[in-house]
């Protein structure tokens, strides 16, 4: 028997569909696992026309070939990519405009993909501008920086692209090779992540989820079909049926699966007034992401696909340029010197594996600590949570033990950095920075919240000394809660704005005069929704109205309040003096209420509005005798001093009814005069005064606040004028799944009849508001929270 020879491949091969099936598995992960999606949705693909970015389009050129092979199989059972089934592919070519020759080659690889890929994948070239970037007669390759700049604005592009074609997956061809390029940082590339440079775009960064829901046909749908639909009523209805359940929820108010009708922290202050209960403001999700399937093969395997299928691709000159961009700089230094061992590629490589091996490790122990995170209550109406952190506890080493100091101090070390993990996604819950602060800098966050794992240097440290106090970083306010049994309760919030820093506004202009010419207010029509528009980092918001002035969001500030307070609608049970300040005092104590967004109109709306008085001012004499039908030769018969608008319509001819419109025109742009300079006057009073007492007084009358619309609150009939829908940004959902773990329905029955007894109070002021107090008196409702549980 002959043995045969052993032949080893030195050369690189291709790539094939399966590696590539496996690798897009791995990293494209059902975003929503709930979901049952049998639709189709287009995925894109950002094309540079380098080999990497060509041999992306090609394996999904490839893939879809595969799987349209099997078409008659069910839906549940065809290839997904996150939770929607692949459909079309769309490559996205941007053309910067940067270097002569760059719309020629856009167009050099659209034909390419068209003629040697296939029709499978569909291309689109889109162009940045630059002259509404930079401005008329700017030239881009001046601009001091330009590579973030160009970076920017080719997200956006891209991002546009997928706006229109409802595309949420997005994939780049960076490969093994980019890891060692040194600018990503010890861990490399991530192979899945967020959209960049778009983060106050809607429906692109973190949010479009809610009108998918409202769509007539979401592509992300919580209804199963078939067999998954009947085993799911099959378990939803057996849970509702069940008496224990049904009890359990009507005597606590949570639903069974622990999440609560109203959150602790509302029911705590009612005891400051009678007021309604306010539905929490909904939490976007969604957006694009951003997924690298190659990032686990070489380029030289790239390239071998690309010759082996007859794909060409573009090489950029520029990329040879050292002098360019530090990444082109790094290139050259890896391509033509020779590196330390320490530098060189495969070590680059283990560096990496090692740093995210770690990295993946500390999340995981971090989300086990989180279990025993006690969060209180994630307030969207105010962006405030209140959270009771973890406790530590240091073992001991062993008493002959030489090195027992050491290793409590690594132990040490290594719980201070899973405490900052949980802060770091505290603080994500209400900062308005996009980004966050790292490990590092919350040194002092985990001494204050967390006195156990405090170093020997700062247990000296004046501020840390005696009871906690409070603590703002990264646009956020950390305030000690002291509890009546000693614990402290932390409360972070939205920091107060500066004097001296312009405050978050949205502004939307009056609308048109054509929609409003000869029409009494109660006719006007409405302006389009515009678009979502993120205001303070942390809410979206659009507004939409049909008065004849500026519209804008501002922070709510204590010198409209007097007015808006006089202005509310006088309810059953509670006076109108006392809502507005019973609210606040419960959604938005202290200072947080001035971080609220409020709904302002640059001028008194409330007399035409309630049709007290007419909004056109009187045309001239000649217009108002030429309404009136008095001739023009008629000198005896005296000038109206007022004419209705139907006497406009119906006598005056074409010709003066322009000049009416002219006058009119000129009038309003008379207003807007005012407006502007008004807006001056505001901003520059803000550097001058504290938030309580920013407005002048001399302007105060210019400005009416209308509503705060996400404590509910408005003037009555302001809704039929001006309308604003409010939405809270992303938040960590697994952070509150894991911090509030403690309200789970097996825990509950472990817990000391006092525990249960104090929420008596807010149980009862719950049914009161709810108009039960008659059905209790006669006995109908269990009085007593503990009753709920007591057996026979």
């Amino acid at each position: 028997m002959v043995t045969p020879l052993q032949v080893f491949h030195r050369s690189a091969r291709a790539i094939s569909a399966r590696e590539f099936e496996d690798a897009l598995h791995s990293i494209c992960r059902p975003r929503f696992p709930p979901a049952f999606s049998p639709r189709h949705r287009h995925i894109g693909c950002a094309i540079s026309g380098g080999v990497d970015s060509m041999a992306l389009a090609f394996l999904f050129h490839r893939l879809k070939q595969e799987k349209s092979l099997n078409a008659s199989v069910s839906p549940n059972e065809q290839f997904r990519v996150g939770d929607n089934i692949l459909g079309k592919v769309r490559a996205v070519i941007v053309d910067h405009g940067l270097r002569e020759g760059s719309d020629e080659e856009a167009q050099k690889v659209a034909h390419a993909i068209k003629t040697k890929i296939g029709d499978m994948v569909d291309p689109t070239i889109e162009t940045i501008n630059w002259e509404s970037e930079l401005g008329p007669g700017v030239d881009p390759k001046t601009h001091p920086s330009i590579e973030p700049l160009a970076r920017k604005l080719r997200y956006a592009a891209i991002a546009g692209v997928c706006q229109r074609h409802n595309i949420c997956s997005l994939f780049t061809g960076h490969h093994e090779d980019d890891h060692g390029r040194g600018y990503r940082g010890l861990q490399g590339i991530p192979n899945a992540v967020d959209i960049p440079e778009c983060y106050d775009i809607h429906n692109v960064y973190q949010s479009g989820y809610l009108d998918d829901q409202e769509s007539t046909s979401p592509f992300w749908t919580r209804m199963p079909t078939g067999k998954r639909m009947k085993k799911y009523l099959k378990y939803s209805l057996r849970d509702q049926l069940d008496p224990q359940t049904l009890q359990y929820e009507i005597a606590y108010g949570m639903r069974s699966d622990g999440s609560q009708y109203f959150n602790e922290y509302q029911r705590t202050h009612r005891k400051w007034g009678d007021y309604p209960p306010v539905p929490e403001v909904d939490a976007e999700d969604g957006g694009i992401m951003i997924y690298r399937p190659l990032l686990g093969f070489g380029k030289d395997r790239l390239i071998a696909t690309c010759e082996e299928n007859g794909i060409p691709w573009f090489e950029d000159h520029t990329n040879a340029d050292p002098t360019f961009t530090p990444r082109n700089a790094i290139r050259y230094l890896v391509k033509h010197h020779q590196l330390p061992n320490a530098l060189q590629k495969p070590a680059i490589l283990q560096l990496a594996a090692r740093c995210r091996a770690r990295v993946a490790a500390e999340e995981a122990e971090a989300g086990r600590v989180l279990e025993r995170l006690y969060v209180h209550d994630l307030a969207t109406t105010a962006g405030t949570v209140e959270a009771e952190m973890p406790r530590f506890r240091l073992p001991g080493g062993p008493r002959l033990s030489r090195r027992s100091s050491v290793w409590r101090k690594r132990r040490l070390v290594h719980y201070r950095t899973i405490a900052a993990i949980i802060i770091r996604r505290l603080l994500s819950l209400v900062t308005p920075n996009h980004n966050l602060p790292t490990l590092a800098d919350l040194d002092y966050s985990v001494a204050l919240l967390f006195p156990e794992l405090r170093l020997p240097d700062e247990k000296e440290i004046p501020t840390l000394q005696g009871e906690p106090k409070g603590y703002m970083i990264s646009g956020v306010h950390l305030d000690p809660l002291i509890q009546p049994n000693g614990s402290v309760r932390w409360r972070l919030s939205r920091a107060p704005y500066q004097a001296k820093t312009p405050a978050p506004t949205l502004r939307l202009s009056q609308s048109a005069l054509a929609s409003r010419f000869l029409k009494e207010p109660s006719e006007w029509a409405w302006a389009g929704w515009t678009k979502w528009k993120l205001w303070d980092g942390r809410y979206w918001i659009r507004l939409r109205h049909r008065v004849p002035c500026p519209v804008r969001v501002a922070p709510f500030e204590a010198v409209y309040q007097k007015d808006f307070r006089e202005g509310l609608l006088l309810g059953q049970k509670v006076k109108h003096k006392e809502l507005l300040a019973s609210m606040l005092k419960a959604y938005a104590p202290g200072r947080i209420r001035y971080t609220l967004p409020a709904v302002y109109a640059e001028t008194d709306l409330s007399g035409f509005i309630q049709g007290n008085e007419s909004y056109w001012p009187q045309p001239p004499e000649h217009l108002r005798r030429a309404a009136a039908g008095i001739a023009e030769d008629d000198h005896s018969t005296p000038t109206p001093e007022t004419v209705t608008t139907k006497q406009l319509q119906k006598h005056l001819t074409k010709e003066q009814i322009h000049e009416l419109l002219w006058f009119y025109k000129e009038w309003e742009d008379e207003q807007a005069a005012s407006f502007r300079d008004y807006d001056e006057v505001w901003e520059e009073s803000r550097y001058l005064s504290s938030p309580s007492t920013t407005s002048p007084q001399s302007h105060k009358n210019q400005r009416k606040l209308l509503a705060l619309p996400t404590l509910g609150l408005s003037l009555p009939g302001i809704y039929d004028w001006v309308q604003c829908e409010v939405r809270y940004r992303k938040i960590d959902g697994d952070l509150l799944r894991r911090g509030t773990s403690w309200q789970r329905f097996k825990f509950w029955r472990t817990r000391d009849a006092g525990f249960r007894l104090r929420r008596r109070e807010p149980l009862l002021e719950r049914r009161e508001w709810l108009g039960l107090k008659r059905r209790e008196m006669a006995g109908e409702v269990p009085v007593s929270v503990a009753d709920a549980f007591r057996s026979d």
